[in-house]
């Protein structure tokens, strides 16, 4: 993968190999920390500073971005969100995986906190809930509702002090996915068998990258790989 110079390169290079990873996470598999250069971050230009594209991608709803890819963060495209969607979010209800104890007390309850739709950063999580669970626990919970494609990124805000002003670094905030995608990002999630989605991701990933090791993929990515015997 070529140099990224400009966000609109940077959306042209995701579009077309379907996913980038934020930072290394396989070996010959690009990420946005290896296709660009260290003198482009910070500078706080939407145009040409990495840091900038993901709070721009997601706000113009170009692309998915957050936890998506095995937990890691990184970004998806509108075409290839559909097979990650399949592939990865469970076809039980959370609450009756709660139930079975397939998920933990701490992601049922953050999962609930966005039942009614509303957009919450870490900070609203934390106060929602109290001291009922370790900020590790509860950060934890907000990755794998991610990994699992309950919520995602929405964008980002800065707290505010009693007198309403802006203070601190900006938190990425949360929607649950159906509230923050296009429709063009899940309309063929129904016609998608899970086993295609996930042949379809690492075909891609190994397409793109330099001899990337599928296997070691399928289990960053934590995929399940179907069977070959039932291919």
């Amino acid at each position: 993968m070529a140099l990224l110079a400009t966000y609109e390169d940077f959306l042209k290079s995701v579009n077309e190999t379907g996913f980038l990873p934020f930072a290394n996470i396989v070996s010959g598999l690009p990420s946005l920390l290896s296709v660009t250069e260290g003198s482009q971050w910070h500078t706080d230009d939407p145009d040409t500073d990495p840091w900038q594209w993901r709070v721009r991608a997601v706000a113009e709803k170009k692309l998915a971005f957050g936890c998506l890819l095995g937990g890691h963060k990184g970004f998806i495209s509108e075409a290839m969100y559909p097979y990650f969607y399949a592939a990865c979010n469970p076809k039980e209800h959370i609450e009756e995986r709660y139930h079975t104890g397939e998920v933990s007390q701490a992601v049922w309850q953050v999962c609930q906190l966005f039942e009614e739709g509303g957009e919450l950063d870490t900070g609203d999580i934390r106060k929602a809930l109290g001291k009922r669970f370790s900020q590790s626990k509860l950060d934890s919970a907000v990755a794998e509702l991610q990994r699992e494609f309950y919520i995602t990124v929405s964008g980002n805000r800065r707290k505010c002090n009693k007198q309403g002003e802006p203070y601190g670094w900006p938190a990425n905030t949360y929607k649950r996915v159906t509230d923050w995608a296009p429709s063009a990002f899940l309309h063929e999630v129904g016609d998608i068998d899970q086993g295609d989605a996930v042949e379809t991701i690492l075909n891609t990933g190994v397409s793109m990258g330099q001899q990337v090791d599928r296997d070691e993929l399928a289990r960053k990515l934590k995929l399940k790989v179907r069977n070959p015997i039932f291919k």
